[in-house]
């Protein structure tokens, strides 16, 4: 019985340390609890080997460009890969957030209006700026974007999807809103036979791609030298206009057989490619890609400018929990750590001051009931003692003295029990001896005693 007493004491420690210590954890280490705790959800909830699926838009955009590049690179670095997505809008929210598809990771711009307003889209990095081109024929009679007319291509999307931002740039321009009596200047067609083969066509009289400086789909355009840039000249009012857009130049000279397209800086507006996840992505993939993203090859590969300081501005979208804790791992001490660490130092303390106390009260008390219970038996035996001096009848006071031998028994049982010290029950000894003594005096007496005379009759 006190085998199993003991267990369940030790259970009962046990489990209240690891809350004490779970608690600590939360509350000073907010970080290794985070770990801890997503560590065993995924271990519990079978998910340890299940590949991890990132959406990326075209096969043929910047996006996919970084994924097969982010791929290669946690090969090395981790030793597994993302099982690549190909949509028809890059990466958009509503895929992200299909629970049919599964879809784990994606790529989205700044100006994604659906990301800011859905529950449950968490940012890892901002990327590197993508700028909005405006593409058309070398021999167009357009000179700047407000002059487009005819069919447009302004990206692809599914129907229900929100509108691209080539879409959202023409809206603002007016130029899919119909004149009252008149036709609209410009309508919206989607890709036939693709970018270079629908210009020569005829099927489209513009396009609008938003996408990396450096990236395929904009050298396929140019490598001919029989497209080049329109310019936005209002770009600045346009960027203060769409949210999550900012006001910015292509440079000259990037494109072309000879690099001599654009032949002057191209002002347009710029968004930011936002690498976004489920909020229950592992924490160890998510610390895993933002390592791969910081490694100064990767940006080179991508030939991005990549820091930290900029990559945690995703577009006013919360952070991943384990990106948060990524990006301040390196943060100097704090006055909140410090204030959480002293508060834990406090409560130790306080902890340990309490345990003194309690201790020393506990023994207090023991030592006032050995005193209680010493001088309860200690009376009683002198009771017993004295009767047994006045006794007068023998068989009496053998009676007395047995009853004396059980209060001695019993405190020795209490002394077994440390309910006694070894001093009071030398105590109790000594009085009980006193009893025999008396006994001795009474047999005594009773042997000296002359008998009594006979009555006469």
């Amino acid at each position: 019985m006190r085998g199993w007493r003991a267990v369940g004491v030790a259970a009962a420690v046990a489990l209240l340390s690891i809350l004490i210590v779970a608690g600590l954890l939360q509350f000073l280490a907010p970080d290794v609890a985070y770990y801890l705790k997503d560590r065993a959800a995924e271990v519990i909830s079978g998910n340890r080997g299940r590949k991890i699926r990132i959406a990326l838009g075209s096969s043929v955009g910047s996006s996919y460009r970084v994924g097969t590049i982010l791929n290669r690179y946690l090969s090395n670095k981790a030793g597994y890969e993302l099982e690549l997505v190909v949509t028809s809008s890059p990466g958009n929210v509503a895929t992200l957030l299909d629970p049919n598809q599964r879809i784990d990771l994606a790529t989205i711009n700044s100006a994604d209006d659906e990301a800011a307003k859905a529950d449950g889209v968490y940012g890892l990095a901002a990327l590197e700026s993508q700028y909005f081109f405006v593409i058309v024929p070398n021999d167009s009679p357009v000179q700047e974007f407000r002059d487009l007319a005819g069919p447009i291509n302004p990206g692809v999307r599914e129907p229900g999807q929100p509108p691209t931002l080539g879409e959202r740039v023409l809206d603002y321009y007016g130029l899919l809103t119909p004149a009252e009596g008149a036709p609209a200047r410009a309508w919206v067609v989607r890709p036939k036979k693709g970018n270079v083969a629908d210009f020569e066509a005829g099927h489209m009289a513009a396009a609008t791609r938003t996408q990396f400086l450096h990236g395929d789909l904009i050298e396929a355009f140019f490598k001919s030298g029989r497209y080049r840039l329109a310019p936005i000249r209002d770009h600045e009012a346009l960027a203060r206009s769409i949210p999550g857009t900012t006001a910015a130049s292509i440079p000259a000279g990037l494109y072309g057989p000879t690099r001599q397209i654009p032949a002057a800086p191209v002002p347009t507006v710029a968004v930011t490619m936002l690498l976004v996840a489920r909020t229950d992505l592992p924490g160890r993939v998510a610390r895993d890609i933002l390592d791969v993203i910081y490694d100064p090859r990767f940006a080179r590969d991508l030939q991005f400018e990549l820091t930290e300081d900029w990559g945690r501005r995703v577009g006013g979208l919360p952070l991943h929990p384990a990106a948060e804790i990524y990006y301040h791992r390196n943060d100097l001490l704090t006055s909140d750590r410090i204030g959480r660490a002293s508060f834990v130092a406090s409560g130790i303390a306080a902890l340990f001051a309490a345990i003194q106390f309690v201790v020393r009260f506990r023994r207090a008390e023991r030592v006032r009931a050995r005193r209680r219970l010493l001088g309860s038996e200690v009376a009683k035996l002198q009771t017993l003692r004295d009767r047994i001096e006045d006794a007068a009848d023998p068989a009496e006071a053998q009676a007395l003295l047995r009853e004396a031998d059980d209060l001695l028994g019993q405190a020795e049982q209490d002394a077994a029990a440390d309910l006694l010290d070894a001093a009071a029950i030398q105590t109790l000894r000594s009085v009980h001896e006193g009893c025999w003594r008396a006994l001795q005096r009474q047999q005594a007496t009773q042997l000296t005693r002359p008998p009594a005379a006979p009555q006469s009759t």
